[in-house]
């Protein structure tokens, strides 16, 4: 009996690992080049909020 509860935890921290690597798959191929992306389009995104406040605040006042 004991050989086999040492096959099942052997089974076990294999599909640990399993999971760990596409975690590691996860965020190297979507997380990583997403952020960099953002990171891309942030300042123009910024930008573009900015100039669309000013122009609904300063609307009435023209």
């Amino acid at each position: 009996m004991k050989f086999c509860q040492r096959s099942l935890s052997r089974n076990r921290i294999r599909n640990r690992s399993a999971v760990a690597s596409l975690d590691l798959v996860l965020v190297l191929g979507i997380i990583l080049p997403l952020a960099a992306f953002l990171f891309y389009l942030l300042p123009r995104m910024i930008k573009l909020v900015y100039e669309m406040t000013i122009t609904l605040i300063g609307s009435p006042l023209m």
